[in-house]
C-alpha cells in the first residue's frame, strides 16, 4: 500500500501534497511549517551522520538528564523562576543530542532556535508545575507501558487522546507563544502527526490509513495503489527460493536469512516491493509519477520533490556494512544470488519450512499479529487445506534439527492450528 499525504498550510491555506524530501515539511509558498514525515529522517543523510555520531553525544544524554533532574527539584520546592533556566539548557542539549526532534533551522538561524528554547523550556516547566499536566504525563506514561507489540492501535488511540488533553491544557495557560506562529490546533495536530509517524511501522497497513485519515481528513491521505506490498512495515516477508518458506525480515538488515533452511543472499531493493505510483508535485501540481522502488523523484516542471511515505532501511543498512568492513577489512563476500545453508540429511524441503514457521512462531510471538503470522503459514504451506496445514503444524515440536518452542512460540502455534481448525 503506497501512501501520499496532503497537508494544507495554516499560513496562506496551500496544499502540500506529498512530503517532499525532508522530515520537516513547509509549505512550497510561504515557507511555514506544516507536516513531518518522520520516514524521510530514517532516509537522509542527517540520520546517517546521527548514527556516525552517537557515541560522541553521550555526554549531552548525561548533561540534559542532570538538567531535568535539578529543573525538578526547584519545581518541587517551589522556586520556578530557578528551574527554568536549566530547562533552557535542557532544551539546547536536545536539539544537539536528537536534532530529527527540531525543525532544522534551529541550528542555523538564532532567532528561530531561540522561539523554540523559550517555548520548548516553557512547556516543559508547566509539565513539571501544573498539575494536569502532570496527571495527564503520568498515564501517558502508563498507557506506554503497557503496550501491546501485537496489536498496538489501542495504545495509540489512547495516547492520542490524552495528547490533544494535554495540548488543549497547555494552550489554557498564559505566556504561550508558538515558535512558528501557529495557532493552536495546528500546533496540536503537528505534535499528533510526529506521534503517528513514530507508530506507523507498528500498524497494519488498513489501520494506517484509518489513522492517517483520521488525523489529516479523508481527502487528504491517498492510498494510489490496492497491492500488498508494505512500504512502511518494521518487517517485510519475504519467499525463500530455496526452500519456499515465507518469512518475515527486517528491511535494515544487510542480508535475507531463511529460518527454515538457512539460504542467504545480500537486501537488494527489488524485495521491498515499492510498486510505481502516480504521485502529484505539491509546488506547481503537476503530475510526477514514481518509478518502481524509487522513494522519491523531482518535478520536471519546478524541481520539487516529491516522496512516497516509505521506509527502506538503506541508511542502517549501509552504517552495518561499513562498521563490519573496518572491524573485518576482508569479509566473505556473498553472492547475489545467494548461498544455500548447510545440507541435512533426512530433512526434507518441507520439514525446513516447518522448522522455519516454529522459530518464527517463538521468535516473533509477541511483535506480529496472529493474522499476519496466520498468513505466512498459509503461504508457506501452499496447496493444502487448513485442517491439514493445522496438521502439519502439529509436528513442528518433534521435527529433528529443531531446537525446540518458546512458550509464547508454543502458545502462538497452538493459537495459529485453532484458526486453521476453525475453532
Amino acid at each position: 500500500m503506497a501512501l501520499l499525504l496532503r497537508y494544507r498550510c495554516h499560513a496562506c491555506g496551500a496544499h502540500v501534497e506529498s512530503t517532499g524530501h525532508a522530515a520537516w515539511v513547509r509549505c512550497g509558498y510561504c515557507q511555514s511549517l506544516v507536516g513531518i514525515d518522520w520516514q524521510a529522517w530514517f532516509e537522509s543523510p542527517a540520520y546517517a551522520a546521527w548514527l556516525r555520531d552517537y557515541p560522541a553525544l553521550m555526554p549531552k544524554f548525561t548533561a540534559l538528564q542532570e538538567r531535568v533532574a535539578a529543573a525538578t527539584a526547584h519545581v518541587h520546592a517551589g522556586r520556578l523562576e530557578q528551574a527554568l533556566p536549566l530547562l533552557r539548557e535542557a532544551v539546547s542539549l536536545q536539539m544537539d543530542a536528537t536534532p530529527q526532534q527540531f525543525p532544522p533551522e534551529v541550528h542555523t538561524d538564532a532567532a528561530y532556535r531561540e522561539r523554540y528554547v523559550r517555548y520548548d523550556a516553557w512547556v516543559r516547566l508547566h509539565g513539571l508545575a501544573d498539575a494536569s499536566l502532570v496527571a495527564l504525563n503520568a498515564e501517558l506514561m502508563t498507557v506506554c507501558s503497557a503496550m501491546d507489540l501485537r496489536d498496538p492501535l489501542p495504545t495509540l488511540e489512547r495516547v492520542l487522546e490524552l495528547l490533544t488533553r494535554l495540548y488543549a491544557r497547555l494552550f489554557e495557560l498564559p505566556g504561550f507563544e508558538d515558535p512558528d506562529g501557529m495557532p493552536p490546533a495546528s500546533r496540536c495536530q503537528l505534535t499528533l502527526s510526529l506521534t503517528v509517524n513514530a507508530w506507523l511501522p507498528l500498524l497494519a497497513p488498513a489501520q494506517r490509513l484509518a489513522v492517517l485519515r483520521r488525523l489529516h481528513g479523508v481527502n487528504n491521505v491517498r492510498e494510489t495503489d490496492a497491492v500488498s506490498s508494505d512500504d512502511l512495515g518494521v518487517y517485510l516477508e519475504w519467499t525463500c527460493p530455496h526452500c519456499a518458506l515465507v518469512s518475515f525480515q527486517a528491511r535494515t538488515a544487510t542480508q535475507l536469512i531463511c529460518p527454515g533452511c538457512s539460504f542467504k543472499r545480500p537486501f537488494s531493493a527489488e524485495v521491498l516491493g515499492l510498486d510505481a505510483l502516480d504521485g502529484r508535485c505539491g509546488s506547481c501540481g503537476h503530475a510526477v509519477p514514481l518509478p518502481a522502488g524509487a522513494l522519491e523523484r523531482a518535478c520536471e516542471v519546478c524541481g520539487a520533490l516529491v516522496r512516497r511515505l516509505a521506509r527502506t532501511g538503506a541508511v542502517e543498512q549501509r552504517f552495518s556494512q561499513d562498521l563490519r568492513a573496518r572491524l573485518d577489512p576482508a569479509p566473505e563476500a556473498l553472492p547475489e544470488e545467494g548461498r544455500p545453508g548447510p545440507t541435512l540429511p533426512g530433512v526434507s524441503r518441507e520439514q525446513q519450512r516447518l522448522a522455519g514457521l516454529g522459530r518464527q512462531a517463538s521468535w516473533y510471538a509477541t511483535l506480529v499479529p496472529l493474522a499476519r503470522y496466520l498468513d505466512v503459514v498459509r503461504r508457506s504451506l501452499p496447496g493444502l487445506s487448513d485442517p491439514e496445514r493445522a496438521a502439519r503444524l502439529e509436528r513442528v515440536a518433534s521435527l529433528p534439527h529443531f531446537e525446540g518452542l518458546s512458550d509464547a512460540g508454543r502458545e502462538r502455534l497452538e493459537e495459529t492450528r485453532a484458526r486453521l481448525r476453525g475453532d
